[in-house]
């Protein structure tokens, strides 16, 4: 933003509830069709209540795919998935981001220069052919790198699908990989493979802070999965005790868990999945159920009045937010709305041609490789 543009954003600030919502519905009625505005499940109540489509990486992925009509896409979410919307649509399309700051620790902590640098190294030590197969919730970069590789991107919905494929021989349509390097999330990956039927000694972890990732050309060798030592912030939160704790409270309730938790967790729970996959679970369960549910509080707090014929509860007993979606609100959304009601763009999300061409590959076999359900 520039300084000008900063000094009339801070006059949202001042703004009431009831005159963000009225800007808010005026610039979205005379955008009209030239607009979609795009919500994460994690995003809270004051802002999802504007989105036009409400989803998970994977949904809103595809939806940004082939959504062709609208000029104007407001991602709200994180820059990770703005930067996907970007990729996946055309360049006649604008794709914006309410609050630039509003980023992804996780995908932060997998930078282009260190993920090249490890794939170099792991593929010296193994023996066979190392695909990688990386974590929607990573950068534009990482993406590319991924395809160059002959990798692709998946989300929490399709990752056991995507890892399938990766370890499916070339002759059947797959990537023909002896080991899968996946990133950026340890968890997700361990959690994968344990639901896979393999075993947790099949996995070992790159530590980015030591050479060749801490890792001895045996251990490698051994692996059928190179983990990358990233985590989600919100996640880790959920501790083990937790599962016993909220058991004692409510017995008979069932735990369902986001696979981005700890294997300790995951493995107390009755299930894990993706945001999707505990919405329909929650959702198809009998009336007078119970359910503990180990992820974001917004997208908890909102299951739980969708279900007032069943008892929804977050896994823990305090908030645990997503501080970064959190950034998106009701002054950003609306300040970026009535600029291009007005014919400016602000906060647009622009992934450079060379990358996007890549990393599109990557997403696109995300795109194909169906979710589980």
């Amino acid at each position: 933003m520039t300084h000008t543009q900063e000094k009339l954003f801070g006059t949202y600030l001042q703004m009431s509830t009831a005159e963000l919502t009225s800007r808010i519905a005026k610039s979205k009625r005379r955008l009209g069709t030239a607009l979609r505005i795009l919500g994460h499940h994690y995003e809270r109540d004051e802002v999802i209540q504007f989105a036009d489509v409400t989803g998970d990486s994977l949904n809103l992925s595809q939806y940004a795919a082939e959504c062709k009509d609208a000029r104007y896409i407001v991602f709200c979410g994180v820059h990770f998935m703005a930067e996907s919307a970007d990729i996946l649509s055309t360049p006649e399309q604008t794709v914006i981001l309410p609050n630039l700051r509003a980023g992804c620790g996780m995908a932060e902590m997998a930078d282009e220069a260190a993920v090249a640098t490890a794939m170099e190294e792991v593929m010296a030590m193994a023996e066979g052919k190392v695909v990688p197969v990386t974590y929607v919730n990573s950068t534009a970069a990482i993406k590319a790198l991924t395809a160059r590789h002959g990798g692709a991107c998946c989300t929490s919905s399709n990752v056991r699908n995507v890892f399938a494929w990766a370890l499916a021989p070339a002759a059947e349509g797959g990537a023909g990989a002896e080991r899968i390097f996946a990133i950026p999330d340890q968890h997700l990956g361990r959690n994968t493979a344990v639901a896979m039927g393999y075993a947790e000694d099949d996995c070992v972890m790159y530590d980015t802070a030591r050479p060749n990732g801490g890792l001895a050309a045996e251990q490698v060798r051994k692996a059928r999965f190179i983990l990358w030592n990233g985590f989600c912030h919100v996640h880790q939160l959920f501790q083990p005790h937790h599962v016993t704790i909220v058991r004692q409270k409510h017995p008979g309730i069932r735990v369902i868990v986001h696979p981005e938790c700890s294997r300790q967790v995951v493995a107390l729970a009755d299930q894990a999945g993706s945001t999707e996959q505990i919405i329909r679970a929650v959702e198809s369960a009998p009336p007078g159920s119970s359910w503990a549910v180990g992820t974001e509080s917004n997208m908890v707090s909102r299951l739980a009045r969708r279900n007032p014929d069943r008892l929804v509860r977050l896994l823990g007993d305090s908030p645990v937010i997503c501080w970064q979606m959190h950034l998106i609100d009701p002054p950003h959304l609306a300040w970026v709305l009535d600029n291009l009601a007005a014919g400016q763009v602000v906060n647009q999300v622009s992934v450079p041609t060379d990358v996007a061409e890549q990393a599109r590959v990557a997403l696109r076999r995300m795109i194909e490789i169906k979710a589980a359900m």
